[in-house]
């Protein structure tokens, strides 16, 4: 009779283990929301934004769970599986991280690369003059200056910032200068005194 007895407290004990479950009070607790480090961007073409998209519980405590990203329009803006965004095209695109059936999202707008000026001009060189004296391009865009048989260079203002490197003295070459900062840009040729010319960047 004892010995039954003992046998029934010992059932009782395991059954009262719970079966050896150790999860700590919160863990694996479901996602109830998805933060992302940027709800709003606008990027120029091709430009590059990374995302990252963190899960959290209903008291706003992080918990874990991967990512599945998507685009609305992935011809304007795509999204890699690591939440990399790439700007494609001029338009706007939704974003969306998806964790344990929930979401957040990113709104991207992006416009076109020159804000519709031209990325591409040329500056030409006729006599001691160059030709056109105003070039008008789009931010991000190239001026490609054509030097002849006489012997110029381009010396851009020294006290405007953003200015391209300056264009020491050359002949029968093609130099190309980016302009990265609108505003505009004025330049000399210092062998030929009153040789000038600017380039607007709109």
């Amino acid at each position: 009779m004892r010995l039954a007895l003992l046998c029934v407290v010992a059932v009782n004990a395991v059954a009262c283990s719970g079966g050896g479950d150790s999860t700590a009070p919160g863990a694996n607790a479901g996602v109830a929301s998805v933060s992302l480090n940027v709800t709003s961007a606008q990027l120029g073409v091709g430009q590059m934004l990374q995302l990252t998209a963190t899960p959290l519980t209903s008291t706003g405590t992080v918990t874990t769970g991967a990512a599945t990203w998507s685009s609305s329009a992935s011809n304007v803006a795509s999204v890699s599986q690591a939440g990399l965004v790439t700007a494609v095209a001029a338009g706007t695109a939704t974003i969306t991280a998806s964790i344990g059936g929930r979401t957040g999202t990113a709104s991207i707008v992006v416009s076109a690369a020159g804000g519709g000026f031209p990325l591409a001009a040329e500056v030409t060189m006729p006599g001691n003059t160059f030709s056109p004296f105003l070039t008008t391009i789009g931010v991000g865009g190239t001026v490609t200056f054509r030097f002849g048989s006489v012997d110029h260079n381009v010396i851009f203002d020294p006290t405007k910032l953003g200015r391209p490197a300056d264009i020491q003295i050359t002949r029968n070459v093609n130099v190309a200068r980016t302009f990265n900062t609108r505003g505009l840009f004025g330049y000399d040729c210092t062998v030929h005194p009153g040789m000038s010319g600017q380039v607007e960047v709109k």
